[in-house]
């Protein structure tokens, strides 16, 4: 994987970062500018997540993998989507190592466990491919029901035989379907707290949304919020290659149950823009972004808003990461706190230059959070008030530093704020932009090496 940005790697002179030790994720914190008027202001700040890659990780340590697949066989499946996603499975489960182990669950208006959680062994892999062939579509979409099913295979698991009880397994459920969820639990937003607290006791969702009649917004919350990647898949070559890649993320997970927590002093709050679970806490916040594979890189953006106090004055804030490696099965945790935040007169503040990073990376994720708003309200069927969100992502780029991402971001606002406000973007358009604003937001890589928007 390359890195999402454009830029050099950082000085240090504006942050900090945690002592650098090859094997273990790497650190660091930077201001947008390091001073904030004594009247009070917002300030931003980023927190860049690094884990090492892949040759500092080795192939004999990866940690092995407990996977539930999900698959959607309902009446909507119909006209090749179930073939599509049949077809993802198998070709899924025939890349799992004897190590790992694998659940099938299928789903309709009811629910069955088609594999329990067992050992993907040859024999088990051939079973599972002639099972695969006897599912058809029928019924309607107990999706909640499906996906929980699969999620419980993963909780209730024994141990392992011949493992220690704290031996790390990466473990996640993989939810394939059309995403048109007609019983059970309809509302994203009540699914999207579920995957969040299914992500707290160590597992995390995937999701793909196969075909074009999918409901992007609730795979993409429940993705976002379970700690996941969101894919549309229209044809079987994309199913293929973002099955390749998802495993081979999962291979190469270098922490896991990471975690980065910030504690602030009395007078400030503070606001996380990019897309990730958050915690309050009496201090401050903890941001729970989940596995961390090989290579991979995470920017992470605050809004942070500092009450008036006196010039001259330092506000020191203090951040935290925790994760666990999966080759010593130990839980470890690093400090990289920046420099402390100084108080100062309006005129020394702007007479400070801006990071030009922290601006770009600033500038694209809210600009992304803008055009998610408005793919909603465009689903919603509210078009006039989805493009003044498109073009408030566009005013946003516009004063941001010119990277390549920012141009192209720059573009694709444009195009989205100029489109009619009397008709909708349509299906496919709405779901490629979706898969996109949730990659940006969430300031990684995606799938194909590049960073969310194709640069």
């Amino acid at each position: 994987m390359t890195s999402n940005s454009s830029h050099p790697p950082a000085s240090m002179s504006n942050g900090q970062a945690a002592p650098v030790n090859e094997a273990n994720p790497f650190i660091e914190t930077r201001w947008e500018r390091p001073v904030v008027a004594a009247s009070g202001g917002d300030v931003t700040l980023l927190v860049r997540v690094t884990a090492p890659p892949a040759p500092q990780i080795g192939p004999g340590r990866a940690a092995p993998l407990d996977v539930a697949f999900v698959l959607d066989r309902s009446g909507s499946m119909h006209g090749g989507k179930l073939d599509l996603a049949k077809a993802g499975v198998d070709l899924a489960v025939a890349r799992l190592r004897d190590k790992d182990r694998v659940a099938l669950v299928v789903y309709d208006n009811e629910v069955d466990t088609v594999q329990s959680l067992a050992a993907a062994t040859p024999r088990l892999k051939a079973s599972l491919r002639l099972a695969l062939h006897g599912i058809d579509p029928r019924g309607s979409t107990f999706l909640s029901g499906g996906w929980v099913a699969g999620c419980q295979e993963l909780a209730e698991a024994s141990p392992v035989t011949g493992e220690p009880p704290t031996a790390t397994r990466i473990r996640r459920t993989i939810l394939l379907t059309d995403g048109l969820a007609n019983a059970g639990i309809l509302d994203s937003g009540e699914l999207a707290r579920h995957a969040g607290a299914v992500r707290q006791r160590g597992i995390a969702t995937t999701t793909i949304g196969v075909g074009h009649d999918f409901d992007e917004g609730l795979l993409s919350a429940m993705a976002e919020a379970g700690g996941g990647n969101f894919q549309y898949v229209a044809d079987p070559a994309g199913l293929r290659a973002f099955f390749a890649t998802e495993l081979e993320e999962l291979f190469s997970v270098a922490a896991t149950g990471v975690t980065i927590s910030l504690a602030l002093p009395p007078g400030l709050a503070v606001e996380l823009v990019s897309a990730f679970p958050v915690a309050t806490r009496e201090d401050g916040l903890e941001v729970a972004i989940g596995d961390l594979p090989a290579g991979d890189e995470i920017d992470l953006v605050f809004t942070i808003r500092a009450a008036a106090g006196a010039a001259g004055e330092q506000i020191a804030v203090g951040v935290n990461a925790r994760w666990t490696d999966p080759r010593a099965d130990a839980r470890r945790e690093a400090g990289a706190s920046p420099l402390p935040l100084r108080r100062v007169t309006h005129h020394e503040v702007a007479a400070t230059i801006a990071d030009a990073m922290v601006s770009e990376r600033a500038a694209l994720q809210r600009a992304a959070a803008e055009r998610r708003a408005g793919l909603e309200l465009d689903r919603a069927g509210r078009f006039a008030e989805s493009r003044s969100r498109m073009a408030a992502a566009y005013d946003l780029l516009e004063v941001a530093p010119m990277t390549d991402s920012v141009r192209f971001d720059l573009a694709e606002s444009a195009f989205l704020a100029a489109a009619p406000s009397t008709a909708s973007y349509g299906s496919q358009l709405r779901k490629s932009a979706q898969h996109r604003e949730g990659q940006r937001r969430r300031g990684r890589v995606d799938h194909a090496g590049k960073d969310a928007n194709g640069s």
